[in-house]
């Protein structure tokens, strides 16, 4: 696994973004957790974003895309596919 991808990046979004993207996650991840249908193996899905949400969404992945150079890689699927791994080995799944 690469080495530089455990080093800490910090990344700036106006508070009231990250407010409403903390609210959208908790409020899809508890929907899930309640719902009747879920087994330990049923995939985490988030709720549809409404469009101030989806917004939200749209201003993370730009700043994740201007602060990390890894996406431009060559081996990008590999970093990805690899850091994967090292969560669920980490966490579990």
């Amino acid at each position: 696994m690469d080495m530089k991808l455990e080093e800490p990046v910090a990344i700036s979004l106006p508070k009231g973004t990250l407010l409403v993207l903390f609210e959208y996650l908790a409020r899809s991840s508890d929907t899930w957790r309640k719902s009747d249908q879920r087994s330990d193996n049923d995939a985490y899905r988030p709720l549809p974003p409404d469009s101030g949400e989806r917004n939200a969404i749209w201003h993370l992945e730009g700043t994740i895309e201007r602060t990390l150079p890894e996406i431009f890689s060559a081996d990008y699927d590999r970093l990805v596919a690899d850091w994967k791994q090292h969560l669920v080995s980490q966490f579990g799944s």
